[in-house]
């Protein structure tokens, strides 16, 4: 049949052309269905005729009468009993298997905790074989590891004994080679000590007054050398930096605490550096435009009771720079056991007593504190050693503390907790009061100065001294003056010699006006 739409019949390859072609090839199954239902619905109402089951009226509702055939129709009830038991019995089944698989699950579950506890019962037994064997041999690797380290330790300590006992050989050879020597002249019972670097003497801070300009200058040159050198050979840097002769620097200077080691260049005092002539743009944008710090002179050109009245402000820098100097060295002696400005800072004054007693003079006995019991105690912070005060087994006490203690070493550093220790108890941490109790000292004894008689014995001893005085600044016009510096030097000299002069000249008479002898 053809479509009225497509006017083709349909094919296998393409069975329907349109909606209509759909409808058409569906019209007869349509048809049996609806055949279908209608036979089973005539069935149905045959059954319920046959049974006496609930029949609806037009509404949908339950007639009362087909109610009262179901409940007096006996197999209705024999028939609906039979499905309800068939239900029920099908719901037992289903639950006896769910009951039963249930109980399967919970007999494997406990199948299951029982391996675990197994399981878990042996691991433990396992984990405390397992701890005991780790704490025998963690026993045994610590103890092989305490001894690595007390023997690497042990190394340690040899070697940092070694490092210092050539410390010492060094610093002495040095104080050796510079002629850092004692004097004592005993007269009528009494012994006066003197200290000497060369043939120059090592002035006390209170005899600045009555000390020659060239011998002054000679002398802190000679011993800011010394310093400086026994600082490197020793591995510490020294709180106020020394700055030795070099280029544009004739003269050795002494910086404060506070304006040392800022890594910058400063022109000496009265000098324009070399690099600092070129006026070209590009200098002047590379030059250094931050405030410089003014170092202290050691040195002088004329006598320092001549100073004070014609300039004070040189007066007063070179008492700071020769003060900052000896406070150095008595830091230097503190650092290696000898503890200087304990009792008193007058003790600073002795710049040569100090560097002797230091360098040249024999070790100290064990019986003093700082060689015994806070020795070991800052051995222990400082280098991991045994936390009490006993020695280490292999290793005795030091007889000196020179050389143990230093800046560029881990073993004894004074940077350690053990060398803050060390230098805690130190009174006189800065150099300021120091400073300016010399001043004042110094002040005090030029000004009062009184009156005394010389004996003739005397006289021929200030007599001696100064020929001495007069060979001595001869000789330092040959080797000591430096190239730059020579003419005002000279004047020095002359100056020295004049004042030599005057004294051979005074020497005739019996009265002459001398520094009080309390500070001598």
């Amino acid at each position: 049949m053809l479509c009225n739409i497509c006017n083709r019949p349909a094919t296998n390859r393409l069975p329907f052309n349109c909606t209509l072609c759909a409808r058409e090839a569906l019209h007869d199954t349509r048809i049996h269905l609806a055949h279908i239902l209608l036979q089973r619905e005539a069935g149905e109402h045959n059954v319920d005729q046959h049974l006496g089951g609930p029949q609806q009226g037009a509404t949908g509702q339950v007639s009362s009468a087909s109610l009262s055939t179901k409940s007096v129709n006996p197999l209705w009830i024999t028939e609906t009993a039979g499905v309800e038991r068939t239900a029920s019995s099908e719901r037992t089944q289903v639950i006896h298997g769910q009951a039963e698989a249930l109980r399967e699950a919970l007999k494997s579950i406990k199948i299951e905790i029982s391996r675990k506890k197994s399981q878990l019962s042996r691991r433990r037994s396992e984990l405390a074989a397992a701890k005991q064997d780790l704490s025998r041999r963690k026993a045994v690797d610590y103890g092989t590891v305490e001894k690595a380290i007390g023997r690497t330790q042990q190394r340690w300590d040899v070697m940092h004994t070694r490092t210092a006992d050539s410390r010492i050989f060094l610093c002495r050879e040095a104080a050796k080679l510079y002629g850092l020597h004692q004097r004592k002249q005993t007269k009528d019972g009494f012994t006066a000590e003197s200290y000497h670097i060369g043939v120059f003497p090592i002035h006390d801070l209170h005899d600045l007054h009555n000390a020659s300009s060239a011998h002054l200058t000679t002398a802190t040159t000679t011993l800011a050398h010394l310093v400086h050198l026994i600082s490197h050979y020793l591995g510490l840097r020294l709180p106020a930096q020394i700055v030795l002769p070099h280029q544009d620097y004739p003269l050795p200077m002494i910086f404060s605490p506070g304006s040392s080691y800022l890594g910058r260049d400063f022109p000496f005092p009265g000098f324009t550096p070399s690099h600092s002539l070129s006026n070209s743009p590009s200098a002047s944008r590379a030059s250094d435009t931050r405030p410089t710090a003014r170092p202290r002179p050691l040195h002088l050109s004329k006598k320092l009771s001549t100073l004070v009245k014609e300039d004070a402000v040189a007066y007063s820098l070179f008492v700071e720079g020769i003060t900052l100097l000896a406070w150095d060295v008595a830091w230097l002696c503190r650092t290696q056991g000898l503890d200087v400005g304990a009792k008193s800072w007058d003790e600073v004054c002795a710049m040569g007593r100090n560097l002797w007693q230091l360098l040249v003079a024999p070790p100290p006995t064990m019986g003093n504190d700082i060689h015994n019991g806070r020795y070991q105690a800052n051995m222990a912070k400082t280098s991991g050693g045994p936390s009490s005060g006993e020695a280490p087994r292999d290793l005795a006490l030091p007889a000196s503390m020179l050389g143990r203690y230093s800046h560029n070493t881990a073993h004894s550093s004074l940077t350690a907790a053990g060398g803050t220790d060390f230098m805690r108890g130190w009174r006189l941490q800065s150099p300021l009061r120091v400073i300016e109790k010399v001043k004042t000292m110094l002040v005090s004894e030029r000004t009062g100065a009184e009156w005394e008689v010389l004996e003739d014995k005397e006289w021929e001893i200030r007599s001696q001294q100064s020929d001495k005085v007069g060979e001595l600044a001869t000789l330092m016009e040959e080797t000591v003056l430096v190239k730059g510096l020579e003419q005002g030097n000279a004047e020095t000299t002359r100056a020295v010699e004049g004042e030599d002069k005057e004294e051979k000249g005074r020497s005739t008479s019996g009265w002459t006006k001398l520094k009080s002898r309390s500070g001598t």
